[in-house]
Formats: structure tokens, sequence, C-alpha cells
């Protein structure tokens, strides 16, 4: 039997599309002293439950209207009834094993951000079930899913929440920040936990400007630039990011 019991956090605006699966999943996944938390961020017809679900005690929705996913991501985990939480998004699925291995690796040590891989990951020989990472690695890409990732309620207070200015990036600023600010540390299982939905016409990235999103990353890793120490991935960001000036330079 599984230890400690766990939240799934969701946000949708918009998601019915994939609500019925998203509940079929939570059926799977939910252990009897889990919850999960919605927060419906101003979809145009407020989320609803299907007809199995209306007297589940182990379910929170909360309607606050369009506030951002950033402050929709904090009303989540502040209404989350444990202090496990684990997020999901609406149209990406967890394997029934995802929370019970996610928990075992969180009552070992709460101050980690703890992440799955995702069933369309590539292949990549590893010897270990636990593989650690550098904040720096961040700079030169984000191999992390956000919707595989689990965490203590400890460590996202310490972090200050999720940021509610930002237009994008919203993800990557908190694992910076619970990496410099709460000295969390990143932590990604090996194994494959999830299913995500790789259609950009529902991805909520996809749908951000690219001009945007390019001034968006580049303002949260110079926020956090000088936190952190020297390392090969920061200079090997910094190679990337020459080499391609001067290519826009030869253009």
């Amino acid at each position: 039997m599984r230890g400690d019991p766990i939240t799934i956090i969701t946000t949708v605006r918009d998601g019915d599309a994939y609500r019925d699966r998203y509940f079929g999943n939570l059926r799977q996944i939910l252990g009897p002293h889990d919850h999960a938390v919605i927060v419906d961020d101003g979809s145009t017809a407020p989320l609803a439950t299907p007809s199995d679900w209306h007297n589940e005690q182990r379910l929170i929705i909360l309607y606050p209207g369009r506030i951002g996913r950033g402050a929709a991501l904090n009303l989540a985990i502040e209404n989350s009834p444990t202090d496990l939480i684990a997020i999901q998004d609406i149209d990406d699925l967890s394997l029934p094993d995802r929370l019970g291995r996610q928990v075992d690796v969180l009552c070992y040590d709460h101050n980690q951000l703890v992440f799955a891989r995702a069933m369309s990951d590539p292949w990549r020989p590893t010897l270990a079930a636990l593989q650690h990472f550098s904040p720096a690695r961040l700079y030169f890409s984000n191999p992390l899913h956000h919707s595989s990732l689990a965490m203590h309620r400890s460590v996202w207070a310490r972090a200050g929440g999720y940021a509610t200015d930002l237009p994008c990036c919203i993800d990557l600023d908190f694992y910076l920040r619970a990496c410099c600010v709460a000295k969390a540390r990143i932590s990604r299982l090996n194994r494959r936990l999830i299913e995500r939905t790789l259609d950009p016409g529902t991805r909520h990235f996809a749908r951000i400007p690219n001009a945007l999103y390019k001034k968006t990353r580049a303002s949260v890793l110079a926020r956090y630039r000088p936190d952190l120490p020297w390392s090969i991935w920061l200079a090997a960001a910094k190679l990337r990011e020459l080499q391609l000036f001067s290519a826009r330079d030869v253009r």
C-alpha cells in the first residue's frame, strides 16, 4: 500500500474535449485518501463534472474566473488537502504507478522537485532509477515536463509560489526559484509515467508568440543566473547564444 496521500492539481481553461478522459484517468490513479483540486481559469463554459463525480469527496473544483495560470496554480495548491502535490494538465494522462513512485521519493526527501519521463520521450540508456539535474541544465534546454511534477507544499511555499506576472515561462521560473531560493533540488525518475498530448493545437505554449516567449525566457534566465555557480551547462548555453547571434549577423 502507498504511503502519504497526494493531491492532483489541475488548472484548465476550455478543456472540455479532454474532460471525460481526464476524469477517467483520475479514477485509475487516485488512492482512497488522495484528492484532486481543479481550478477553472475562466472557461467560456464552466467545467462540469461527469455525473459519477457529483458527490465525490476527494474532488474540489474552484471557479475564480480568469485569473491567469500562475495564480490558478497557486490557488489550487493553497486549497490542497494534502502536503504532497502532483501537477497534471487536463490533456495529459498519468500512468497507474506514477503517484506511488513519486510519493516514495518525496517521503524520503521533501526538498525536491520530482519529475518523470513521458511515453513520448526518446529512449536513452541509464543505470540510475533517479536522475538529479543541476538547475544550470535548464539554461541549455528544458527536458522536464511540468505535467509530471510532484513536490511537497513546503517547497512551493518557500519559493514564493508560482509567478503571477509572467506571460509565459511560469514553469521555468518556478523551477529556478525553487532551486535558488528554496534550495530544492531537481530529480527525475527514469521511468515513463505520463502520457502527453503533443498536438500543438491544444498545447498552451504553442499559442504564445515566439518573440514574446524568447523575450520572457531570456528575462527569467537572467534573473537567476547570478545565483548559480559556473557549470558546463551555463558555458554551453552561452556558446550557443553566441553562435546564434553570429548566424544572424551573417544573414
